[in-house]
């Protein structure tokens, strides 16, 4: 056996990267492929005792065992090692200590230890180690057995990881950043499967992740895997500030054409504007695969398929598609600032109709191309195209309604950057109104409903006065709504809002009087959402207070202003806010309310996330309302939304415009209360 002295002190190599700026026409598929078939390098392996590998905050320490170089293709970009290993994790970021903590109690066996650091301690029997932008130790020689059979059957454990691929991230890296370090890991052997990641190239954090298996009855999706967080500590950045985009995208041209069944053609041109650098790949998320339930709860895959990807003057570009992931090589790099043009060919039998009902939704989620929420910033326009009798709708001001041959057709536009924008066609009835410059449309599903036609009609006017008091002109000169043939949800994309049927009949059947309780709050939160959401943006999940939680406040203002005698629909609701905060305890700050996770208990994921987002966020706003009074508070909300109009908002501007208002120094409050765990005051 080596001696453990002489393999630690021996040379390093680095992997060998392209100049930046280069073009990935050629080149990507090529490359993806390689980093999917990895081998290794060599018939054998060396035998290593006490090497460590090291990164950010991560130590593993190949105890004893056999290693070999891995590489993709020719090239060495990497190390497999099995055997007895250690690996010690340290999170740095006291943020992230509650969730952290309640993530390894709830959801994994892994020890830990809490200090002026959180240390994640666990053995490994095999780790595959890969590094661009960061040296590797040289592996000389081949004396010990092959490890090729054991690197593969791990593969395919790891290949089944829902979520971005590992190798889209090294071609990323490889053609968009290559001075910048990017390294992958992938343990298992030990209490718990795990991958690490050091990405400076993408989202800029080190991340550790457990795998899990989702609890379900589907054959197919009970052998993916599933990464849950247990901790996400930025690199070079404070989380407060939201980290800008490789690329925004500002235009959306869809055009889809439906059948009478569940196929359907779709193209999209986008427009799309490198940040920061010139980019030679792009990445977006788009569905592979949607789910189709059937009535006795077995799922039924869908699937989106691409057919091309162009370039302005039509040429075909190279892409990959995997996993909900899709990367786009451009022939020359996108320069800084500069517009590019991309048109995507698309077709599948993605039209889903939820258990059978006579209508499909498109909605808030990656259907079409689109980066990360903070390079979501498009215009949008569509041109839908069903069968009859079907209707179709889309985001944005009417451009024209007709009919060709069987289809029923619609056009439609939003001149004003937006995210989330949805599709729609069903059997639905509609009625119009139109008062001081907006029209107000309901649609009522499979038949008219004058009377909640009117009723809702008049409830959204009345919301939307009220609303434009403080927080500004409605932002949009159509909204529509729709009935959602189920129970218990609203949804809000721009100038829409999907709510379910106790909306419309809420006492037709003991179902609707069930669900019909706080419908009006319902109503009106989805309604603030076109003000926290649209106009003011989420950059990131960890920022999504600023459209939950404001249009929660925004709605119980409403009820406020709009109760009766007794005790109020808004005293009720306050209530709620404290059960759920209290609830969700110390479990979690509220930017990290989406990290929370209970394999065992989803209904207990839930909650906490609800009682963060929906409780704790509002009642530290109602804790500011009472400390700054009705005036400064609601001049607040209104400056906010005239400053930050169709703009990506976050809490540090927030409370930067509380400062400037007030004269006062908010920092602790934000860092006790939205930050950190305490309870706001109130």
């Amino acid at each position: 056996m080596m001696p453990a002295a002489i393999v630690s002190a021996l040379a390093l190599s680095v992997l060998t990267s392209v100049a930046p700026g280069g073009s990935a026409d050629a080149d990507l598929a090529e490359t993806i492929d390689r980093f999917e078939t990895l081998r290794l390098s060599g018939s054998g392996s060396v035998p290593v005792r006490n090497l460590p590998l090291t990164s950010g905050h991560l130590t593993l320490l190949l105890k004893s065992g056999n290693a070999a170089l891995v590489r993709a293709g020719n090239e060495i970009v990497g190390l497999f090692f099995e055997g007895q290993g250690d690996l010690e994790y340290r999170s740095a970021d006291p943020i992230e200590f509650p969730a952290m903590t309640y993530n390894l109690k709830k959801a994994s066996s892994l020890a830990f230890e809490k200090g002026s650091a959180l240390t994640v301690r666990d053995r490994f029997e095999r780790v595959l180690w890969l590094a661009a932008g960061t040296p590797l130790p040289e592996l000389p020689g081949s004396a010990g057995p092959s490890l090729e059979a054991s690197l593969q059957k791990q593969r395919e454990k790891f290949r089944r990881v829902r979520g971005r691929p590992t190798s889209h991230l090294f071609a990323v890296q490889r053609w968009n950043a290559p001075e910048a370090t990017l390294v992958a890991a992938e343990l298992d052997g030990g209490k718990e499967d795990l991958r690490y990641f050091f990405d400076d190239v993408v989202d800029r954090v080190e991340s550790l992740e457990l795998l899990h298996k989702p609890s379900s009855a589907d054959s197919e999706l009970r052998r993916q895997l599933f990464g849950v967080t247990l901790s996400e500590q930025p690199i070079g950045r404070d989380r407060r500030d939201p980290l800008p985009p490789p690329f925004a995208l500002t235009d959306v041209r869809v055009d889809l054409t439906a059948s009478d069944g569940r196929e359907a053609a779709l193209t999209v041109l986008e427009t799309v504007v490198a940040q920061g650098r010139s980019r030679s790949v792009l990445a977006f998320s788009l569905h592979n695969t949607v789910y189709d339930v059937s009535g006795i709860g077995a799922l039924r895959p869908r699937s989106y398929r691409v057919k091309t990807v162009t370039d302005e003057a039509g040429k075909p570009l190279p892409y990959h598609h995997q996993n909900g992931q899709l990367l786009v090589g451009l022939r020359a790099p996108a320069a800084e600032g500069q517009p590019v043009h991309l048109t995507f060919d698309i077709a599948g039998d993605f039209l889903i109709r939820p258990a059978s009902d006579s209508y499909w939704l498109l909605g808030v989620e990656p259907w079409f191309p689109q980066p990360d929420l903070n390079g979501q910033f498009y215009t949008f326009h569509a041109k839908v195209k069903v069968k009859k009798p079907f209707l179709p709708f889309a985001s944005g001001k009417t451009v024209a309604r007709g009919t060709d041959g069987d289809y029923a057709v619609v056009e439609t536009e939003i001149d004003k950057p937006v995210q989330f924008a949805v599709v729609l066609a069903g059997k639905y009835e509609l009625r119009e109104e139109t008062r001081e410059g907006v029209t107000v449309r309901v649609a009522t599903y499979a038949m008219k409903n004058e009377r909640a036609m009117k009723q809702l009609t008049a409830l959204a006017f009345d919301i939307m006065k009220f609303y434009e008091r403080f927080l500004g002109p409605f932002p949009f000169p159509e909204f529509d709504i729709f009935e959602i043939n189920e129970y218990g949800f609203g949804q809000a994309p721009p100038g829409a809002m999907f709510i379910t049927k106790e909306a419309f009949s809420p006492l037709m059947s003991e179902a609707d009087r069930f669900f019909s309780g706080g419908v009006n709050e319902r109503f009106a939160h989805e309604m603030a959402h076109q003000y926290w959401a649209h106009v003011v943006k989420m950059p990131n999940e960890e920022e999504q207070w600023l459209t939950e939680s404001f249009a929660e406040y925004s709605a119980a203002l409403f009820l406020k202003a709009t109760g009766g005698k007794g005790l109020s629909t808004y005293d009720r609701v306050f209530r709620q806010w404290k059960s759920g905060a209290n609830e969700a305890g110390d479990a979690a700050s509220i930017p990290l309310a989406n990290r929370v996770f209970v394999p065992s208990n989803p209904e207990r994921t839930f909650r906490i996330r609800t009682g963060l987002l929906y409780g704790k966020g509002p009642l530290l706003l109602a804790a500011l309302h009472k400390e700054l009074g009705d005036q400064t508070f609601l001049t607040a909300l209104r400056s906010y939304q005239k400053t930050f109009r169709w703009k990506f908002g976050s809490t540090k501007t927030f409370e930067g415009l509380l400062e400037w208002l007030t004269k006062k120094d908010y920092k602790d409050f934000f860092e006790k209360y939205y930050w950190g765990t305490a309870m706001p005051p109130g």
